[in-house]
C-alpha cells in the first residue's frame, strides 16, 4: 500500500485485481489497458491517473466513495492546474508500486516524464496568458 498527498489530501492507494475489478465496474473499461494508453500519449490525461488512483483508493479501503463523488471530497481550494504535473507523479509512483513491475514501469515512466514536461510547459504558457489578460 502507498499512501501520497493529491490536491492536499492523503490518499492511500494499493493495487492487486479488486483495483481492476473496480475499475471495470465503476468506467466500464480495463484499467491497464487505459494507463498504457495513458503512458503512451503525448498529452498527460490527468483524469485517467486521477481514476487510476481512484481504483487504488477503492482497493486500499471498501468505503472509498463512488468515483464522482470522491472527486468532490477533494477541497477545491487545495486544486490548481500547476499542481495537476505533481499530482500525476504521486499517482504514477502508486501506480509504479503497486501495479507493474519496476522494469515494466522504467519504460512507462521516461514516457511519462516527457509528458509532464510537456503539461509544464503548457501550464506556465496558459498561466503568462492569464496573468496578462489573454486566456
Amino acid at each position: 500500500m502507498v499512501e501520497g498527498i493529491i490536491f492536499g489530501r492523503p490518499v492511500r492507494m494499493q493495487g492487486g485485481p479488486f483495483a481492476l475489478a473496480a475499475y471495470r465496474r465503476e468506467f466500464g473499461r480495463d484499467l491497464m489497458a487505459d494507463l498504457v494508453a495513458a503512458y503512451r500519449d503525448d498529452d498527460t490525461d490527468v483524469c485517467a491517473f486521477l481514476q487510476a488512483a481512484w481504483a487504488m483508493a477503492r482497493c486500499a479501503d471498501d468505503s472509498t466513495s463512488p468515483y464522482a463523488k470522491w472527486l468532490r471530497e477533494f477541497d477545491a481550494r487545495e486544486f490548481t492546474l500547476g499542481d495537476a504535473a505533481e499530482t500525476v507523479g504521486v499517482i504514477d509512483s502508486a501506480v509504479t508500486a503497486e501495479l507493474f513491475r519496476p522494469r515494466e514501469a522504467g519504460r512507462a515512466r521516461r514516457r511519462l516524464a516527457g509528458s509532464l514536461g510537456s503539461l509544464a510547459h503548457r501550464l506556465d504558457a496558459l498561466s503568462l496568458r492569464v496573468l496578462r489578460g489573454r486566456h
